[in-house]
């Protein structure tokens, strides 16, 4: 198999583990977030597959600024090479940029920390991932750790994992509160409790090559030193198979 069939099954994989085989068109492993999204001031309600330190954390390259009509992002947001490939990891080992490890921290391209949420989707009856930035992390989990609290002062083992929650869009953020769901829905949510939900695969970590080739079509307000940034390799000139030789190869 050629380079270019390997690369190509490989992104074959990675969109058939991100997009999963249970969904309609237009639907995808991810919930979609905002105004126009299935979580928005409605909201919708799901039942929650993990404690919030077993969510998954993880950093992003992104910039964007919001120009009062859409958001611009001055480079395509991509997830940083050094990070978290599974849950309850050291976060201090991942706290700083590692140059030597990913080329946007090389750059010094913004950087900031996600995390995905595992939830039971009533609707689809299956698992899906809530993937969202610090500061909406840090209003779900306030709402969380407060249902939680009170559920324990009847019951002391009380947790919400398990339980259905009603997330909806509130101002600018989103809110976690209880939410209902029918006692069968709630058994078949308990088999997608503590399953391996593809996080790697999920937050779709890049060849270096795929991100340098980013960086470089990054447009002239993104936050980059392109002194530092490395030429595009041969790899990503989309040369013909058979002008692939070992000298192409980097080892």
């Amino acid at each position: 198999m050629s380079l270019r069939d390997t690369l190509k099954q490989r992104e074959e994989q990675r969109e058939a583990a991100q997009s999963g085989g249970e969904f309609p068109e237009g639907v995808t492993r991810y919930v979609r977030m905002g105004k126009h999204g299935e979580v928005n001031a409605e909201g919708r309600t799901f039942v929650i597959l993990a404690d919030p330190d077993d969510w998954f954390a993880y950093y992003v390259h992104e910039q964007s600024t919001f120009n009062g009509q859409r958001t611009i992002y001055h480079f395509r947001k991509h997830t940083c090479l050094h990070s978290p490939k599974g849950i309850r990891a050291d976060q201090s080992a991942f706290k700083k940029p590692n140059p030597d490890a990913c080329p946007s921290c090389l750059v010094g391209a913004p950087r900031k920390l996600y995390a995905m949420i595992p939830v039971y989707d009533l609707e689809y009856k299956t698992y899906r991932v809530i993937d969202t930035k610090e500061f909406h992390i840090n209003n779900l989990i306030a709402d969380y750790d407060k249902a939680e609290k009170m559920g324990r002062k009847f019951n002391p083992d009380y947790t919400l994992v398990g339980e259905a929650v009603h997330i909806k869009q509130v101002d600018k953020s989103f809110s976690l509160e209880s939410g209902d769901a029918s006692p069968e829905q709630l058994e078949e949510a308990k088999k997608f409790i503590g399953i391996d939900y593809g996080y790697e695969e999920l937050a779709n970590f890049r060849e270096e090559a795929d991100i340098v080739k980013l960086l470089h079509e990054a447009d002239e307000e993104a936050k980059i030193d392109r002194a530092k940034l490395p030429p595009v390799s041969e790899s990503n000139n989309e040369k013909p198979n058979e002008e692939i030789n070992d000298d192409d190869l980097p080892f």
